[in-house]
């Protein structure tokens, strides 16, 4: 049965009560990984899949986690000043310490000479600044400072749990050297701005707490398998792991991926490909580390048989009217464009490239279509710079009345249709040849930026090369018509994306840092010998140099394998 046809069965079996049934359920725990509420969830998950008849499969294993217990700032003055502290955050208690505000975080697109010059400003200062993230934090380190005190960027009192490992999921043995942590807290946006003004007048000392509950916990994630006529399968998944009740984030995804596998079981004859719905932990609490432990487990079933990632998170969210396609955009922006448009009534607005973050574990996994789509509210009505519907992101405002059902349902059914399309698609809808010019269009875009010590020509002249032997095989996938061209889609395709969203090894994870596509390209952007170290620019040319090696080389074999 074709694509539109299996999904014209299916989306009326979407049930909207069974979905806000589970959300309700799923909100009565913390959710967090390997703690008692955590695997009761697990528990109703498998419960639930159970009564329908569909088979489950569980993975346990371990993670380090980190959880905050504590954390506050007591000024000299007595003034008490609420913090929460990260995931990863060192614990301190009574740490008297000097604050220094970091002028620089108000700015964008700073110099390598003056970022040098702003972290010799931190030394044996706690540093209040509007950044975050594991970089950041190593930095700091690395620079003498004492902590870290991010300000939040909503307004309303609100603190967004964060996470300052720089690693992704659990690390090497060989990566022990890199991991640092230091003590590193969030403070609401208005006592950050009182401070940092206050700093402008006159030292301000403080005593600083944080305790964090951080240690090896086990955990089960569980997965189930729709089969359909081929066992290449397209993958569904998100995060069952929260804070606090974690309505939005993310009771509502886990509940439209309950219910899609329910509907899907209930259609499985009528599958060309199957479909696998998975559940992580660990993605707040351990820094992803339970997708990147599932592909590091799962990885030679997921190269052969993966044709697809559709990742939940966020769905459901009130005032999310309008959604944007974040995505690899191999699939062509044509696919998510018409979802977008019959959905949400609105013309999709340009796609964003897919993001480091949220379970995006599975880059070496030669998966060409990967989607995470983002639900937002329309620009008029945006009250924060969250990912997500409102200011209640990673809070305990993450409850029920932030639920909207009727998005609810609009979400579940837009990724069961994405999901019936690609599973049911005769050739994978992915678009080679438009991907050429994606790429070449980053590349042109980073090259405008470079100096003359950095070239891109060589890299963009195996584009050249590549743009029609990619031409061929989408005559020849167009002519053949069958799910038997999975395999070279995905090691064409998949190999393209890894490219563009990755710098390091296909079996391994790059560090958690955001990554914009051919972002180890992008560092050079803007450098000049005038305006950056001397160290540090050779360092980048080097980085660069092998970067493009390495790029080049890539594109040769993806070329050999098209002619063959």
């Amino acid at each position: 049965m074709g694509s539109q046809g299996i999904f014209e069965k299916i989306g009326p079996d979407i049930s909207l009560e069974r979905m806000v049934q589970s959300v309700k359920i799923l909100g009565q725990w913390h959710r967090y990984t390997g703690t008692e509420d955590g695997e009761a969830c697990v528990d109703y998950l498998i419960g639930e899949l159970e009564k329908e008849g569909i088979p489950v499969k569980t993975d346990c294993y371990e993670a380090l986690v980190s959880l905050p217990l504590e954390a506050g700032l007591i000024l000299d003055t007595g003034e008490k000043i609420r913090l929460i502290g990260d995931v990863y955050s060192s614990n301190v208690r009574d740490l008297a310490c000097s604050l220094v505000y970091d002028r620089w975080s108000e700015k964008k697109n700073i110099s390598e000479n003056e970022t040098m010059e702003r972290f010799a400003s931190f030394k044996d200062r706690l540093v209040l600044t509007h950044e975050s993230g594991g970089d950041f934090a190593e930095r700091l380190y690395r620079a003498g400072a004492v902590g870290m005190l991010h300000i939040s960027s909503s307004h309303g009192g609100y603190i967004h749990h964060s996470n300052i490992g720089a690693e992704w999921g659990t690390p090497c043995a060989s990566q022990l050297s890199r991991i640092v942590s230091i003590p590193a807290a969030g403070i609401s946006y208005e006592d950050g701005r009182n401070l940092a003004e206050r700093l402008e007048k006159e030292d301000v000392k403080g005593y600083l707490t944080i305790r964090m509950d951080s240690r090896i916990r086990k955990s089960r994630m569980l997965y189930a398998d729709i089969p359909g006529k081929s066992s290449n399968f397209v993958m569904l998944n998100g995060h069952y792991d929260s804070w606090y009740e974690g309505i939005t984030d993310n009771a509502a995804s886990d509940a439209i991926l309950l219910e899609l596998a329910r509907v899907f079981w209930k259609h499985k004859e009528e599958l060309d490909r199957s479909i696998r719905i998975a559940w992580w932990s660990g993605h707040s609490d351990a820094r992803y580390a339970g997708s990147a432990w599932y592909c590091d487990h799962h990885l030679k079933e997921l190269r052969e048989k993966c044709v697809a990632n559709l990742n939940l998170d966020l769905a459901g969210c009130k005032n999310a009217e309008q959604v944007r396609a974040r995505t690899t955009c191999m699939e062509g922006k044509a696919f998510t464009d018409a979802i977008i448009k019959e959905y949400t009534g609105m013309e999709a607005k340009p796609y964003i490239p897919m993001i480091r973050g949220a379970d995006q574990s599975f880059w070496g996994a030669w998966i060409p279509i990967q989607i995470m789509l983002k639900y937002e509210p329309v620009d008029e009505k945006r009250v924060s710079p969250c990912p997500s519907g409102g200011p209640w992101w990673h809070t305990d405002q993450d409850t029920i009345d932030k639920l909207d059902e009727g998005i609810l349902l609009r979400d579940a059914r837009m990724n069961g249709k994405m999901a019936c399309q690609i599973a049911n698609s005769k050739v994978l809808p992915v678009d080679i040849t438009g991907y050429v010019e994606i790429m070449r269009g980053h590349l042109k875009k980073i090259e405008s930026g470079l100096s003359d010590d950095f070239d891109l020509k060589g890299v963009i002249s195996m584009l050249d090369e590549l743009e029609p032997w990619a031409r061929r095989l989408e005559e020849r996938l167009a002519l053949s018509g069958s799910v038997q061209e999975d395999r070279i889609i995905k090691r064409i395709a998949g190999e393209m994306v890894r490219l563009v969203h990755t710098y390091g090894s296909p079996y391994g994870q790059d560090r958690s840092t955001p990554y914009p596509p051919f972002g180890i390209l992008q560092r050079a952007v803007s450098m000049t010998r005038e305006n950056t170290p001397g160290h540090v620019y050779l360092f980048t040319m080097t980085e660069f140099k092998r970067a493009c090696n390495r790029i080049e080389g890539q594109l040769e074999e993806i070329i050999r394998e098209m002619k063959e």
